[in-house]
């Protein structure tokens, strides 16, 4: 009996709180999307540079060789062979009219560099070094963190902000937020190749070496109560 009774309890609470749920009215509410980017210059570029046996006028032009005079060169333009780093050593078989001719060794570099002014000058100096085989691989900035949420605060400011007049042109305003989502969160770099080859270009017109800024944008969707 006692167990009928309380199922029968159980029931009417159970149909009292969904009758309840059922009348309650819903939370009315704003949703925005706040949007902020931020571009900055970079002061992070990473060379790569490739070393290899070869024959210059005739005569023969070591790795060794090469690097003595890629790391004399860096020297002279005060940038700290710290910033230099080795890759992997790799060699490749070379053909000529289908015959095997021999193994030419090539070993990889990383030269990491902070101005274009220091761009230019590593790619003449490789230039003069007859160090062909050079290019721009990627640009970056020092603060990328920091710098990263400056622009996820002032997404979020955004949004915030767009609610809040958005709101106050019916005589509301915004409440607590429901639901905040990071939409997009995008870091745009330039495609910063720089052939070697085309240095002597560049030099006789005496152009200046610059890079596109770096573009960080983020957008978060938020969806506000009303108050």
């Amino acid at each position: 009996m006692k167990k009928i009774i309380a199922a029968l309890v159980f029931a009417v609470c159970f149909s009292a709180n969904a009758q309840k749920a059922e009348t309650a009215e819903p939370i009315p509410f704003i949703e925005v999307t706040g949007t902020a980017e931020k571009e900055v210059v970079p002061d992070i570029i990473y060379i790569s540079i490739t070393l290899q046996d070869k024959v210059v006028n005739k005569s023969e032009y070591t790795i060794a060789a090469q690097e003595e005079r890629l790391k004399k060169a860096l020297k002279e333009l005060n940038i700290d062979l710290k910033n230099l780093s080795l890759g992997g050593a790799s060699s490749n078989i070379v053909y000529h009219k289908k015959k095997e001719k021999g193994v030419s060794q090539r070993q990889e570099y990383r030269l990491k560099v902070s101005t274009a002014a220091e761009v230019k000058g590593v790619f003449e100096a490789l230039y003069n070094s007859d160090i062909k085989e050079a290019y721009v691989e990627s640009t970056d900035h020092s603060q990328m963190d920091a710098l990263r949420k400056e622009v996820r605060t002032k997404a979020i400011k955004a949004a915030k902000e767009k609610a809040t007049y958005l709101l106050e042109a019916i005589g509301e305003a915004p409440g607590k937020p429901l639901v905040i989502k990071e939409e997009n969160g995008n870091v745009y770099r330039a495609n910063a190749a720089l052939s070697n080859v085309a240095y002597e270009e560049f030099k006789d017109a005496d152009a200046e070496v610059g890079f596109e800024n770096i573009t960080i944008k983020f957008s978060y969707y938020v969806k506000y109560a009303i108050k």
